[in-house]
C-alpha cells in the first residue's frame, strides 16, 4: 500500500510551506524596521502553516467523492464509508475494503482484510460515564480507530442516549467489518 504520494505531497503541501517559510523569512529580513508589514507577513506565514493540514483534508474528500462515481465501473460496490486515520474507508459485504488515503488520494487501494484482527467496540467505559466510543481493529498491527461518538467537554453517561446509540453504531460497524473480513476468506 502506497500511503503517500511523494509528487502530490510536493505540489499541494510542499509549495505551501516554501511560500510560508519565504514569507517567515521576509518578516525577518526585509520589514524589520516596518512592523506593520512584518506582522502581515508573519500572520501569512502562519496562516499558510495552518491551513495546509486542512487543506489536503478538504482535497482528500473531494477527490475521493468524485472517485466513487467510478466504483461500479471497477467492480466495487460498498456498503459503508467512514473517515478515520487521515483516511476514507469503504467496507463492501462481499469481502473487499477500499482506502484512499490523504496523502495519496489519488487511487483507490484495496486492502487485504484478512489482515484486519481485533475488530471490537471500544465503549470507553470510565466508571458510568464515557467520552469516546469507536470500533477499533488492528491493520497490519496498526490501530485504527473509528469514532462514533466523541465528547469535547467532560463526558457523558452510558445510559445517556447518545451513548447508547454510539455503542449500537459502533457494534454495527463492527459486525459489517466482520462480516466482509469472513466473506474476505471464503474461497470464490
Amino acid at each position: 500500500m502506497k500511503k503517500v504520494n511523494a509528487s502530490y505531497l510536493a505540489i499541494w503541501a510542499g509549495i505551501p510551506a516554501v511560500v510560508a517559510a519565504v514569507c517567515a523569512v521576509v518578516a525577518f529580513t526585509v520589514f524589520t524596521g516596518n512592523q506593520t508589514y512584518g506582522v502581515i507577513a508573519l500572520v501569512l506565514a502562519f496562516g499558510i502553516a495552518v491551513a495546509i493540514p486542512m487543506f489536503l483534508e478538504s482535497k482528500m474528500k473531494k477527490m475521493a467523492a468524485a472517485m466513487e462515481a467510478d466504483f461500479k465501473a471497477q467492480g466495487f460496490t460498498y456498503q459503508y464509508k467512514f473517515e478515520a486515520n487521515n483516511a476514507v474507508y469503504y467496507i463492501d459485504q462481499g469481502g473487499r475494503m477500499g482506502v484512499i488515503y490523504r496523502l495519496n488520494p489519488t487511487e483507490l487501494q484495496f486492502i487485504d482484510l484478512t489482515k484486519v484482527t481485533n475488530v471490537h467496540t471500544n465503549n470507553g467505559k470510565f466508571g458510568t460515564s464515557t467520552s469516546r466510543v469507536s470500533c477499533e481493529f488492528l491493520l497490519d498491527g496498526k490501530k485504527v480507530r473509528i469514532t462514533t461518538l466523541e465528547v469535547t467537554r467532560g463526558r457523558i453517561a452510558l445510559k445517556d442516549q447518545r451513548a447508547l446509540e454510539a455503542i449500537s453504531k459502533a457494534d454495527q460497524l463492527c459486525t459489517l467489518l466482520n462480516t466482509a473480513k469472513t466473506n474476505a476468506k471464503a474461497p470464490r
